[in-house]
């Protein structure tokens, strides 16, 4: 099957209007009124970010997830995206078709469409890559830098349950054994994590600043003060972890670097964000009532960066602050 045979078969019927049936080089999207456009990507090269022989639908949720999870974060609304496959041509035939079905299941629960790509044979690992364009209301757009001193830290999802599924991923051993519900638990957390769209109208009304959590919490938090307004102080005692992964961490030989390890492995895909205390009551209670998992961890006070404290207010050490990518 060639070039244009898997195109048709695979991804053409994965095209929005905008897409043209994939029988152009470019797409066609005409913005909504009184909306900015946001547009983000991602690359996921194998054997770094999924595991090595793997190109299945589980990896093709995991690309398109994690790019939702970027447009989730500004309060956005993700439209459409362009996928590029660059991959050995000899898996293309095999592989493909599941790839394809992993994409068609994420898009048909987010609203978004397949607008174009390109595909490229290669001798070398795969590397798959998504440019996903998404809207917001005009001005409306939660950036990372708006934060004030004083405002709260709130963090969507609980953490590190993703560590865990990566190491079920790569046949890592977990001791002790997660039971049915918690390996489900894992191996979902790792490879369809969750984009916090339910979360669009917090973060539109009451966030000041805002980045979803890739890198690490306390990276990823320092992203939010960039080290210019103050230090993002968080509550190593209020930080969101599942029972799985608490039982998990309560069985290692050391319980607290053990949930350290699962606060900064990252690919959790929750959002991190502040908002002023004001807004606080009204941020739990809209949680509350919409069974959304929302945590109040911390606040912004003088300093730089970000910091976890204990029970005692004094600063942890934190060996790995978040994953960096050079």
């Amino acid at each position: 099957m060639n070039e244009f045979e898997l195109i048709e078969q695979c991804f053409a019927p994965l095209a929005g209007p905008e897409g043209l049936r994939l029988k152009d080089d470019t797409a066609l999207y005409t913005p909504r009124d009184n909306c900015d456009l946001l547009i983000t990507t991602d690359a996921f090269v194998e054997g770094v970010h999924f595991p090595s022989g793997m190109y299945g639908a589980d990896v093709a949720e995991r690309l398109l997830r994690t790019n939702l999870s970027d447009i989730a974060a500004k309060g956005g609304t993700p439209r459409g995206y362009l996928l590029s496959v660059t991959m050995h041509s000899e898996h293309m035939e095999k592989w493909l078709p599941a790839f394809a079905k992993g994409l068609e299941t994420t898009q048909a629960e987010f609203g978004c469409t397949l607008w174009g790509g390109d595909t490229t044979a290669t001798e070398t690992q795969a590397v798959f890559s998504i440019t996903l364009i998404g809207d917001v209301p005009k001005g409306q757009m939660v950036k990372r830098k708006g934060a004030a001193l004083g405002d709260d830290v709130w963090v969507s999802g609980v953490l590190g349950d993703a560590m865990l599924g990566c190491h079920l991923a790569i046949n890592q051993q977990i001791s002790p054994a997660p039971n049915g519900q918690d390996l489900f638990s894992f191996e979902n957390a790792y490879w369809r994590p969750e984009p916090s769209v339910r979360f669009q109208d917090i973060l539109r009304k009451f966030a000041t600043a805002a980045a979803d959590i890739s890198d690490g919490l306390l990276a990823d938090a320092a992203h939010i003060t960039a080290g210019e307004i103050g230090c993002a102080t968080l509550n190593f005692d209020a930080l969101p972890f599942s029972m799985g992964a608490e039982n998990w961490a309560e069985a290692q030989d050391d319980p607290i670097s053990a949930r350290v390890d699962l606060a900064s492995f990252g690919d959790d895909y929750g959002v991190v964000f502040t908002a002023h205390p004001s807004h606080r009551q009204v941020i739990f209670d809209v949680a509350r009532d919409r069974k959304l998992k929302l945590t109040l961890v911390g606040s912004i006070l003088p300093g730089s960066g970000s910091a976890c404290v204990d029970v005692e207010g004094q600063i942890m050490p934190w060996p790995k602050t978040g994953y960096r990518h050079i």
